[in-house]
């Protein structure tokens, strides 16, 4: 009898908690909004050598005085990926705005036509399963 009052106590609480989680994701789905007016966009220049010390510290300098170009940019080995305004300059400005203030040997990533036409997160595909619940809790509470 102890046994089953035990079973029966340890399964109305992993029920509880599933039902309790399950509340939560359904929430958090109904409420998540699109961001509006989200301009901040992330690029990358390609060089054709890895920086050094000196010429990182450099490149930084240089495209933080580039009109637009917010503080977050990340050199590694031959590779510089920053954040801009996409309002205030696109990444081809920021491009040859660089190039102009230095004698470098660089190009500029552009991503693929297949990836630019995405409508949704790379992550999440529009034939999975969560995708499409997610798009039922919001059809339900929109």
């Amino acid at each position: 009898m102890k046994i089953n009052k035990t079973i029966k106590k340890i399964a109305w609480s992993v029920l509880s908690i599933v039902v309790l989680l399950f509340g939560i994701l359904v929430y958090h789905i109904a409420n998540a909004k699109p961001v509006e007016n989200a301009t901040i966009q992330i690029s990358r220049i390609d060089f054709d050598q890895p920086f050094d010390s000196l010429s990182t510290v450099a490149i930084k300098q240089k495209l933080h005085s580039i009109k637009g170009v917010k503080s977050d940019i990340i050199v590694k080995n031959n590779v510089v990926v920053y954040f801009h305004d996409n309002t205030i300059a696109d990444s081809k400005k920021v491009y040859d705005e660089l190039m102009s203030k230095g004698n470098f040997k660089a190009e500029r990533f552009i991503l693929p036509p297949s990836l630019a036409a995405k409508q949704v997160c790379p992550v999440m595909e529009k034939d999975s399963y969560k995708y499409k619940f997610s798009k039922f809790i919001q059809g339900i509470f929109n």
